[in-house]
């Protein structure tokens, strides 16, 4: 998975950017927000991690663009503040920027580990979810259930390969008579 960091230090980038490739994580670096920016933009990356105080336009600002860019919910990347910044206005804020999480620093690389899991798990949801949509038989427009041969068989071969969504989908009146 690709990860696009933002730290202004570099002795805490390269820290970073070594943890995380020993994580196997593939790294793209930036010095401030406005580098991070400006890569984000060319190249949409699942995960951003960022640190707060930066030159040029610090990791709250990043942290609203990236989000005020992204239209589609489904396709939001997993931002995650790192910072020294630890009391309880500073959570608060980066949060309703927009950030998915925060880590204070100095922190121990193992909990950037399990961070970097709940990441994986948020971003699978995401995927799973854009799956599912494509699959349904509805129009994105008006919402009308189409009940056309292919659309309906498109739904099919999806749960087909996701039986773990039909128990969450209940039962039509035909299926709950039989059962």
């Amino acid at each position: 998975m690709k990860i696009l960091l933002a730290d202004d230090s570099r002795v805490t980038r390269n820290l970073l950017r070594s943890i995380l490739e020993d994580l196997d994580y593939e790294v793209t670096t930036a010095e401030n927000g406005l580098e991070a920016w400006r890569i984000y933009e060319r190249e949409r990356m699942p995960v951003l991690i960022s640190d707060w105080e930066m030159p040029a336009m610090d990791g709250l600002e990043l942290c609203k663009r990236v989000r005020s860019s992204t239209t589609d919910r489904t396709e939001q990347p997993y931002i995650m503040l790192v910072t020294g910044l630890g009391d309880m206005k500073h959570f608060i804020a980066g949060m309703a920027a927009g950030a998915d999480d925060f880590i204070v620093k100095p922190f121990e690389p193992e909990l950037l580990r399990c961070r970097l899991r709940v990441a994986e798990r948020t971003l699978a949801m995401q995927h799973e979810l854009r799956l599912l949509a494509a699959a349904l038989p509805a129009c994105g427009t008006c919402g009308t259930f189409q009940n056309d041969p292919a659309s309906l068989q498109r739904l099919q071969d999806h749960l087909a390969t996701h039986p773990e969504l039909k128990p969450m989908l209940g039962n039509c009146p035909t299926c709950a008579a039989k059962a």
